[in-house]
Parts: C-alpha cells; sequence; structure tokens
C-alpha cells in the first residue's frame, strides 16, 4: 500500500502517499470510484504528494498541509469541481495547477457529461456496472488489468451518495485560476469535445489517452522538479556564458526593447529574476544611477556582479514573488528562467502587485516547440505555452508594450554535439528525467539536414515588456 497517512475525520478523505520530508507538496484531487490504493508508488523527486478523494461532503480539513511552503494540483475527473470550490483558502500557496478530464460543470450536456448519462450510472449503479466504468475509464485491456491490480476499495452505497451530491451541487461558482487543462482524446467518460469547450480561456493540451491519465509521466512532465534545475545550473554556471551565445542574444534584444520602452530610464528598485551568469545583471548594473538599487535572485550560485546598490539573494524566486511588498518596485526584469517555474501566471500577479503605477516587466522565456529536435528525438520536453498563452498568462493590470517571438537556430556537426551543447547549459533539465532517456536511441532518433549528418537545434525565444495601468 505505500506509505499512507490518512486523515479521515470528515467525508473527504486524504492520504499522504509520498513523504520526503520536503516542504514542496503535489495535491492531487482524485476522481470518482477512487481511494488511494491505485496511486501507491507515486513518488517526485524534492515533493511529497498528498491525495484527496471521496466528495460526498466538501469540507476539506487544510490543517495537513500547513508545513508546505507550495503546492502543485493537480485535479482530475470530479475531483476538479471539487478541487476548485475547497481550495481557495490555499491559493497563497498554490502554484501549478493542472486539471485533467474533468471540468468545473461536471454535469452538463455540452461542458461535461451529458445529465442522462450522469444519471444513468447513479440509477443503474452495482458491483457489475462499476466494472464496466472502470474498463471505459482506463481504456486499453492492459491499463485496465493494471488498475484492477490496484483497485479501490469503495462501498456502493458511498459511490452513489457522492454522485447523488455532485447532482446537487450544479456548477462551480468560483474564480480559481488554471493554468492548464489536459484532455484525454479518447476519453470515454468526459468527451474531448466538451472538455475543450468548457476551458475556453485556459491553455488545453488533448494528448492520445483515456480518462485515466499516468499520473507518473504527468507528474514527471508537469510538475517542475526544481532541486534538479538547481544542481545542473550550478553545476554548469562556469561553462554556461561560453556555451550559451542564444542566450546573450536574447539578452541584447531584450535590453534593446527595455531602452526603446524607456523601462531603466527612471528606475529607481530593480528586480532581476534568474541573474544567473550575469548576462542582464552587469547592463543593469553598469546602468544604475546613484542611489538606485539593484536586487539580483537566482536559484543557484552566487552573485554574477558587484558594485554600490547591487544584492544578491539566492531562492526559489516563484515563492519569493509572493512575499515583495506592494509598490515596492520599478522595474521587474528576467531572461530565460519563467519557463522553469510551475505557475508563470500565478509569478507574473506577483509581479503586478510588487510594481508601482508605471512600473515595467520585462521578460524573456521560450515558446512551445523550442528545442523541437531534442524533443522529438527524445520523448521528452517542457510543457511549455504558445506566444498567444503567454500574452494570455499576463494579467489584464499589465499594458503590452512589445512582444517579439522568433526562431533562433543553431547548427552542429553532428548530434552528439547537440547534447553536448544541452549538457554544458544546463538546459538538459527537460520536462522530464531526460537522463532516462538512452542517449544512442536519441542520437539515432535525431532529425538530420541532408547527408552530412549536421544537425540544428531550434530555440523559440518570446520577449515581451509589458508596463503596469
Amino acid at each position: 500500500m505505500g506509505n499512507f497517512a490518512a486523515g479521515n475525520s470528515a467525508r473527504m478523505k486524504t492520504a499522504i502517499i509520498s513523504h520526503t520530508g520536503s516542504r514542496r507538496l503535489i495535491l492531487i484531487f482524485a476522481g470518482w470510484g477512487m481511494d488511494a490504493r491505485p496511486f501507491a508508488g507515486l513518488s517526485r523527486n524534492g515533493y511529497d504528494i498528498a491525495l484527496v478523494w471521496d466528495y460526498r461532503d466538501l469540507h476539506f480539513d487544510t490543517s495537513f498541509v500547513a508545513p508546505y511552503s507550495e503546492i502543485c494540483l493537480i485535479a482530475w475527473s470530479l475531483g476538479v469541481r471539487a478541487a476548485a470550490e475547497v481550495l481557495a483558502p490555499l491559493e497563497h500557496k498554490i502554484t501549478r495547477r493542472v486539471a485533467v478530464g474533468g471540468t468545473l460543470v461536471p454535469v452538463d450536456d455540452h461542458r461535461g457529461i451529458p445529465e442522462a448519462v450522469f444519471r444513468g450510472t447513479l440509477e443503474g449503479l452495482s458491483e457489475r456496472s462499476l466494472d464496466k466504468f472502470y474498463r471505459r475509464m482506463a481504456g486499453t485491456r492492459a491499463a485496465c488489468d493494471e488498475f484492477m491490480r490496484k483497485r479501490p476499495n469503495r462501498d456502493i452505497d458511498g459511490l452513489a451518495d457522492e454522485l447523488r451530491a455532485f447532482l446537487e451541487r450544479g456548477p462551480a461558482d468560483t474564480t480559481f485560476r488554471w493554468d492548464l487543462a489536459l484532455v484525454g482524446k479518447n476519453d470515454a467518460i468526459f468527451q474531448a469535445e466538451n472538455q475543450i469547450e468548457a476551458w475556453q480561456g485556459t491553455p488545453v493540451r488533448v494528448y492520445e489517452g483515456s480518462h485515466l491519465p499516468d499520473f507518473a509521466k504527468l507528474i514527471e512532465t508537469y510538475v517542475v522538479d526544481k532541486k534538479l534545475v538547481s544542481e545542473r545550473f550550478g553545476r554548469r554556471r562556469g561553462a554556461y556564458e561560453g556555451a550559451a551565445p542564444v542566450q546573450s542574444a536574447i539578452v541584447e534584444r531584450l535590453w534593446q526593447a527595455m531602452t526603446r520602452a524607456g523601462a531603466t530610464e527612471t528606475a529607481r528598485n530593480i528586480l532581476e529574476v534568474g541573474c544567473g551568469s550575469g548576462f542582464l545583471s552587469r547592463r543593469l548594473a553598469a546602468s544604475l544611477a546613484a542611489g538606485a538599487s539593484l536586487e539580483l535572485w537566482d536559484i543557484a550560485g552566487d552573485s554574477p556582479v558587484e558594485g554600490d546598490g547591487v544584492s544578491f539573494c539566492r531562492c526559489d524566486a516563484e515563492l519569493a514573488a509572493s512575499n515583495l511588498a506592494p509598490g515596492s518596485l520599478d522595474l521587474i526584469c528576467s531572461a530565460s528562467t519563467v519557463q522553469w517555474f510551475n505557475s508563470p501566471a500565478r509569478f507574473f500577479d506577483s509581479c503586478l502587485r510588487a510594481l508601482r503605477p508605471g512600473g515595467y516587466l520585462a521578460v524573456t522565456t521560450f515558446c512551445r516547440g523550442n528545442l523541437a529536435e531534442v524533443e522529438q528525438s527524445t520523448g521528452v520536453g517542457l510543457p511549455l505555452y504558445t506566444p498567444e498563452e503567454w500574452l494570455g498568462a499576463v494579467p489584464a493590470g499589465f499594458e503590452k508594450i512589445e512582444c517579439e517571438a522568433y526562431d533562433h537556430c543553431l547548427e552542429f556537426e553532428s548530434p552528439l554535439d547537440v547534447f553536448r551543447h544541452l549538457h554544458d547549459t544546463g538546459v538538459n533539465s527537460l520536462g522530464g528525467d531526460h537522463e532516462r532517456v538512452s542517449l544512442r536511441k536519441a542520437l539515432a532518433a535525431y532529425p538530420c539536414s541532408g547527408t552530412d549528418g549536421r544537425a540544428t537545434l531550434t530555440y523559440r525565444p518570446i520577449i515581451m515588456i509589458f508596463r503596469k495601468k
């Protein structure tokens, strides 16, 4: 069964299924018909994992999450509706928010499960029909057999009560904001087209799969291993500057855009998030007016520059930003960093609060399709936004000044040289654990140009400048 520590004082059940002593938590709101058994064995480096299930009563005791500084939410099926209603008191701790195979209106002919189907499931509920539900949920025979080996231990009467409760609740009345909705193309419980209709305004990713996701892969892909990111960038810090021509060129374009916008002309209090080797830091420090301040944040290493008014803090910037004093800054800038955050949207909200009216936010990051050749050959990549989705993640309190997305291609003698480049820059901290992929297989699958064996690598940066209204 694993390392379960369950709290069952209320009808909504909770269990810690992976305990590492971390202050970061992955919180999974399971679907209908579940308990902790199917989730045994899940783990993620740098995170504890907790499970919530049984939504007959939406009373949620939040005391067990008190020790955690960051919560990443994965809500599945009917758990999406439940999570949106009960987690408002924890919004200040929640970063990544992923909805999987569910909507905020679970009983709906166009945005959820059609009401006739939902009522039919309730009226015909039996041990036999529950088995049929699990088979349809799993999608394939192999997935069903695996699920049945860890089948939940739930009683029919309790499951019927849970369905009745959702019929009575109706749609969620909430402003809870989601980072991403994942939709199984072959979902036989929540039809894919209904889910897509329900998530208008939220980034949606359709994947080949059923209603039951591969939770281990989902967690590996969508929850950032910040410890790994810190270690890899820390180890490669000395080699990064010479091995990262794209990042240097991106900073040059960002600086030109900031200059055109006048972002640094009157800035007295400046924050750089993710200073790294100091590509941008040195420019900011050189332009710093007398009496002005420049605070540098990074998750690894030390300050890349020194000087009057310059200070450094080693921190998880995504969490530290939520503690910035309102209206305390004139300029927040960040180069090639926010793609490593669990929730860039929450970070942008924190920036809006911390900036004074007229203050600037200047950011570079990467768009969907970045390092596409590597993803093609390894099957691993960061879950990045499109340019439109990046703009959609920025709150309405900002005025867009500039936005430029483009491709920057590098050419190498061979695919092996591509992976050496990634190793030297630290950006092999891709969405999943890249090292699990056989290098030999990745090299064989890498798309090469022509017959000479040369290989390209495509970066897709985006440069964005905003001013607080």
